[in-house]
């Protein structure tokens, strides 16, 4: 037989992993491992497979890292041979788009073979196009069942905190109980209550710090409630946040809004009034709920790292005698072994301004032309992308034709099984090599068109934009175009994020629009 017509052995897989997962400590405690686990074993059997490996994992797959699941990936990519992973059900192994690509490329490389039970699907490097589709299909209705959920419970969640209703665990000088009809409320804690009272007293005659009134909380007998700490004293950061927490005079902060709770206070609202102040003037006020106190919001909090020593920057605003108020970045290492000073904002403001914020600014006009070409750009791709998307179509249409008529002709005898077996390779390779290149030509509506031209107005604007800002909003903007920062000495090092750093590397600005549409999936991505 002619070389060409001869089939690749494909490798057999008879190994598997097993994989169970529920998404909280509740379903454990259930049978719902052990009711997944003992239909996968069957299953199993049936199919001869071998488990090598089983993976029990309490995990959501919508929060976190999902750091045992990658360790399931980092186990299979190890290994020399095929391996099947079996679950359950598809919303077992995933219920996000997000993990398709890693799943995706282990199975064209013929790494493994995917079994959905409950779905009667099992794909590898050849399966047919509508098992692919039939496995995304899956994928999405799962993500849509887990948005819905997560909306339902947000709602629920609201209407709790509009009816004066704390869900949570409560804050320490509280404690939850049950009352005379068993449903849960919050009642003052009789021993908690009285320190919290003395420390909010004691801070309010401007004769502590925090460090003091730490020590304070410790002389008193302030200790933790939860359970990994109980007995222990309270951090220095918990006290802080009791002393920040608007909670004990009646409102509750959550998630940028404010709601009044049913709850006894532990203090009056000119108290608590008074210690913010004063947390102000001593230029240590951090909290995001507290604002209202806060006269300099941070733009650096919790961004820079020292370069000598690795510790976080702690904004700190120094009020001068003339009344000017400055703001400086200390070092957090609590020993005297870095040698890093205390660094002015402005200092970096500067350099950002100099380096990063004037560079990618344009001049109206310049930016005016830019952007009737970005449009006539992505008109243009949009009309390729469009023409292209037809083409493999059709040309996935004709590999179709040609699968039928091949099988038609090996079943009238008209070809031998080995010929037959190779037309049927050489045709899903070709699919596959299709179906890789569409995703290449994407779908440029009027929504993603309008979504790149806002971003480009944004970086071209982006000095203007940061002057006009209030210093959460430098924040955020700074976020999305720098990572990775470390002061050394008064030298701030950093790294651009993506696609911005294309936009700086590149020499004539004319080049934006079309920098911009090949690199369209990453300026859609943006945030602004």
């Amino acid at each position: 037989m002619r070389k060409k017509y001869q089939k690749a052995v494909k490798e057999k897989c008879s190994e598997a992993i097993i994989f169970a997962r529920v998404s909280s400590e509740k379903q454990e405690k259930g049978a719902s491992i052990e009711a997944q686990k003992e239909l996968i074993y069957n299953y199993c059997a049936q199919h001869h497979l071998k488990i090598i490996k089983e993976f029990e994992i309490t995990e959501s797959t919508t929060r976190g890292d999902r750091v045992k699941y990658n360790e399931m990936l980092d186990f299979i990519r190890a290994r020399k041979k095929k391996t099947a992973i079996v679950v359950n059900c598809v919303d077992r192994l995933q219920r996000s788009d997000e993990d398709n690509p890693a799943l995706n490329k282990l199975r064209k490389d013929g790494k493994i073979v995917l079994h959905f039970m409950k779905e009667n699907i099992i794909l590898d490097e050849d399966s047919p196009v509508h098992d692919i589709f039939a496995w995304k299909m899956n994928v999405l209705m799962a993500g849509n069942y887990t948005d819905s959920l997560s909306y339902n419970v947000k709602r629920s969640f609201t209407h709790l905190w509009e009816q004066g209703i704390w869900p949570g665990e409560a804050p320490l000088g509280y404690l939850n109980k049950r009352d005379d009809e068993n449903k849960a409320t919050i009642v003052i804690d009789p021993v908690r209550s009285l320190i919290i009272k003395k420390l909010y007293d004691e801070y309010a005659t401007g004769g502590h710090s925090l460090k003091s009134i730490w020590k304070l909380s410790q002389e008193l007998g302030l200790v933790s409630k939860r359970k990994k700490r109980k007995g222990r004293f309270v951090s220095r950061n918990t006290v802080y946040d009791i002393l920040t927490n608007p909670f004990y005079y009646g409102e509750m902060y959550i998630q940028g809004n404010v709601y009044k709770h049913i709850y006894e206070p532990l203090v009056s609202k000119e108290l608590f009034d008074r210690v913010q102040k004063l947390f102000t003037q001593n230029g240590n006020h951090n909290r995001n709920n507290t604002t209202e106190y806060a006269k300099t919001p941070y733009i650096f909090r919790k961004m820079i790292h020292c370069k000598e020593c690795g510790c976080l920057f702690t904004p700190e605003t120094k009020i001068k005698k003339n009344g000017k108020q400055y703001i400086y970045l200390r070092c957090g290492h609590p020993n005297k072994t870095c040698h890093q000073g205390i660094v002015n904002e402005n200092i970096i403001l500067e350099q950002l301004k100099t380096e990063l914020l004037d560079r990618i600014t344009l001049p109206p006009t310049l930016q005016k032309v830019l952007k009737n070409q970005l449009i006539k750009d992505l008109d243009d791709t949009s009309a390729f992308n469009k023409i292209m998307k037809t083409n493999i179509s059709n040309k996935l249409t004709e590999l179709k034709v040609k699968e039928d008529k091949a099988l038609d002709f090996y079943l009238e005898g008209k070809l031998s099984q080995e010929i037959y077996e190779a037309k049927q390779e050489q045709i899903s390779k070709e699919r596959q090599e299709l179906e890789i290149t569409a995703e290449k030509y994407k779908t440029i509506n009027s929504e993603i068109k309008q979504k790149i031209i806002d971003v480009m107005s944004m970086a071209s604007n982006v000095s203007f934009i940061f002057a006009k800002a209030n210093p959460t909003q430098k924040q955020k903007l700074l976020k999305s175009l720098i990572t990775d920062c470390k002061l050394n000495g008064s030298v701030l090092e950093y790294k651009l994020l993506k696609p911005f750093d294309k936009l700086l590397g590149c020499s004539d600005y004319k080049s934006w629009p079309a920098i911009i549409t090949k690199h369209l999936n990453e300026f859609e991505e943006i945030k602004i």
